[in-house]
């Protein structure tokens, strides 16, 4: 009896066991045909007909085009800026400076009763000018254009010395050039640099002349410029067209430039002097 009882268990333990999830098919059930089924992808047609194949160019908007050229033709210009002079000769005044100073210390030391010792002042070891100039050019295309125009400039530096009594003496030179220049101006294309589509950077090249009234006046005597017909010098200006509104377009420009004067008038103070430096300015053409 104990022997048929444990067959008993182990029977039906082995039957719950089983995965109850299995299921026999009847079988009458209708049975599927697979062969019949066609499982292969298709594509779905596509009317090409309908779809436009050619290539068509991408718009332009020819205003901000025409907006950044500069119409050949007569244009006019104005400009002004600062320019530092590399006025080399500063230094024949201010040595002339110190002599006279020299002689009102030797004139103080001889009598120094009563008397204050003479104050010196120094020139600006700077030359500061605000050139402004103007002219014509003539734009043969969008590349290439010659220009012609006039500028002036002027500087002034003053001191005081004071002597043994206490007296103001001024001594000072005076600075003032009157050049007219010839002007190259290439433009360098925006595929090369540019910083917007409409602006672009251009290059100028200048040659030139001084004429009278060119001259430095000072309390030591005055140096006339000679006209030079083969030119007094040249400069080199890097400019960026920064705006424009219709025919106006407005460039800043930064260069360098050389400009040598001599003089051969009688008692002059000077034979030569240089007017050239760096040079910053803005200018507008229309």
């Amino acid at each position: 009896m104990r022997n048929f009882l444990f067959f008993f268990l182990v029977f039906f333990g082995i039957v719950f066991s089983q995965d109850s999830s299995f299921v026999l098919l009847p079988k009458d059930s209708a049975s599927v045909d697979t062969t019949s089924i066609d499982t292969t992808l298709k594509a779905t047609p596509v009317d090409t007909a309908s779809i436009d194949t050619t290539l068509k160019p991408t718009p332009v908007d020819t205003a901000t085009s025409d907006s950044a050229k500069i119409k050949p033709g007569l244009h006019f210009f104005v400009s002004t800026g600062a320019q530092f002079i590399t006025f080399k000769k500063r230094s024949t005044f201010q040595n002339l400076l110190i002599s006279k100073y020299n002689e009102y210390e030797k004139d103080y030391k001889a009598d120094t009763a009563g008397h204050t010792p003479p104050i010196k002042q120094d020139f600006e070891t700077v030359n500061l000018v605000f050139p402004i100039s103007a002219g014509i050019i003539w734009q043969f295309s969008d590349v290439h254009s010659l220009s012609l125009g006039a500028g002036f400039l002027y500087n002034s530096e003053s001191v005081i010395l004071t002597d043994k009594e206490s007296k103001i003496h001024n001594f000072k030179y005076t600075i003032k050039a009157l050049p007219v220049f010839a002007e190259y101006r290439l433009l360098i294309s925006p595929n090369l640099i540019s910083l917007r589509d409409n602006d672009y950077f251009s290059l100028f090249l200048r040659y030139y002349w001084l004429l009278p009234p060119t001259e430095i006046n000072s309390s030591w005597g005055k140096a006339k410029a000679d006209f030079e017909p083969l030119g007094n010098g040249y400069g080199m200006f890097f400019g960026y067209r920064f705006w424009e509104w219709m025919n106006l377009s407005v460039f800043g420009e930064m260069g360098l430039l050389s400009i040598d004067a001599k003089s051969s008038s009688k008692d002059r103070v000077l034979d030569s002097w240089n007017l050239g430096g760096i040079s910053i300015l803005i200018r507008a053409l229309f």
